[in-house]
């Protein structure tokens, strides 16, 4: 069963919920499984690299892309594609920032009065 959104530029993101009677029980875009599929072999594959372990069946792998495909899937949408969302992210690391003018600050202990501490206590 597919659900078919009313809009044409929507339609792209079409959401396939399973066989008509026995649907998923997660609705997902088409793109989402593209992203989860790049990220999960991504995840593989620094494992692989890196001195470490992967358990069979990969629970934490499939977890932590699950988590970032969600996150993606919040920022990627047919109006903001992967990359528009690249080209952002990369001109915001490379745009050179305004210096902060902070301006100095003096602190003297000059101007605190203090009592002593007998003078405190009684």
């Amino acid at each position: 069963m597919v659900i078919r959104p009313d809009d044409e530029v929507y339609r792209v993101d079409a959401v396939w919920l399973g066989p008509q009677g026995m649907t998923l029980p997660w609705s997902a875009r088409y793109s989402a499984y593209g992203i989860w599929l790049t990220l999960f072999v991504t995840v593989l594959l620094v494992e692989a690299v890196l001195p470490m372990s992967i358990s069979i069946p990969p629970v934490w792998e499939v977890v932590l892309t699950i988590l970032a495909t969600y996150a993606l899937t919040g920022v990627i949408d047919h109006e903001r594609p992967l990359a528009s969302v690249l080209h952002l992210v990369r001109t915001e690391l490379r745009t050179p920032r305004a210096r902060k003018a902070g301006r100095p600050v003096r602190v003297s202990a000059g101007k605190v009065r203090s009592r002593s501490h007998h003078a405190a206590a009684s």
